[in-house]
């Protein structure tokens, strides 16, 4: 059954200056994608549409996390 707020991580546009961190933590990025490949499940990234584009506003460690661990 698909989840009709599911989207395709490649639809989101993170270069809009939306991430309020000063960066990513790798090691964090690391322990998240380890913990998804092994079944974990995270809470979703919340993104924006702007009637163009979806934009990244939170979840950023989970996001890069989800594209690691493929």
């Amino acid at each position: 059954m698909k989840d009709d707020n599911m989207m395709n991580i490649q639809q989101i546009r993170i270069d809009g200056g939306t991430q309020s961190r000063a960066e990513i933590n790798s090691a964090t990025v690391t322990e998240y994608a380890e913990a998804i490949e092994s079944g974990s499940v995270f809470p979703p990234v919340r993104a924006f549409f702007d009637g163009v584009s979806y934009w990244l506003g939170d979840g950023f460690h989970r996001y890069f996390a989800h594209l690691k661990a493929g």
